[in-house]
């Protein structure tokens, strides 16, 4: 990193001037530096905890690991509870509707979700220790 006093510069022009953003990186490419501007905001991605998903992907099967996917790309940012039905995971994973039953049943057996609510009006909470929903600050 580059620092410098903007007092040993006052002797090349007293008044400062204020640039925006967008002229200040115009700027920095016309001397023929390089700036990372990117094009949207990251947003809309999960983020994945290393140590306790390396734990856990010995114990849980393929199928498991689809569903908990499909369950994670369901997060909302200020909800903890997934609305799905299990037509809608079968759509997502590809998998049969006896199939997403065992890796439900699966990941709930070794606390990765937990299951809400009757079967009709079924919901999920995904452990925020294996996934979390990411956002930029």
């Amino acid at each position: 990193m580059l620092k410098f006093n903007i007092k040993n510069f006052e002797h090349l022009n007293h008044s400062v001037s204020i640039m925006n953003i967008s002229e200040a990186i115009e700027t920095v490419k016309q001397v023929g530096l390089n700036v990372y501007t990117p094009k949207t905001k990251d947003s809309g991605f999960v983020k994945v905890y290393l140590k306790p998903i390396r734990k856990l992907l010995p114990k849980l099967s393929g199928n498991a690991l689809k569903v908990l996917i499909a369950l994670s790309s369901e997060l909302e940012w200020d909800e903890v509870e997934i609305i799905i039905t299990r037509p809608e995971i079968e759509k997502l994973t590809g998998l049969t509707k006896d199939t997403v039953r065992i890796a439900l049943d699966e990941l709930e057996e070794k606390k990765v979700i937990t299951r809400l609510g009757p079967n009709v009006r079924r919901s999920y909470v995904v452990s925020n220790h294996y996934v979390r929903l990411g956002k930029n600050k």
